[in-house]
């Protein structure tokens, strides 16, 4: 069993989680990971080529990343 995993069975059972761990368990679900990966690869391409397009879906991806993590959650 993962760490993520086995904090999260603690949590249900009603331990407390600190700010920073909530953060690491966010960034652990995997598709928060890709989308993030995705979103920081077009936001360098985009200031890369000075186009605002590339910037703005990267900002987006990193955004539905979190959003998708909080719905599960």
């Amino acid at each position: 069993m993962s760490w993520a995993k086995k904090r999260i069975e603690q949590y249900k059972k009603g331990k407390k989680s600190t700010f920073f761990e909530r953060r690491v368990l966010e960034h652990a679900e995997p598709v928060h990971a890709i989308l993030a990966v995705f979103g920081v690869a077009f936001i360098v391409y985009g200031l890369w080529l000075h186009n605002w397009i590339w910037i703005v879906s990267g900002f987006v991806l990193n955004f539905l990343g979190h959003i998708y993590s909080w719905i599960i959650n």
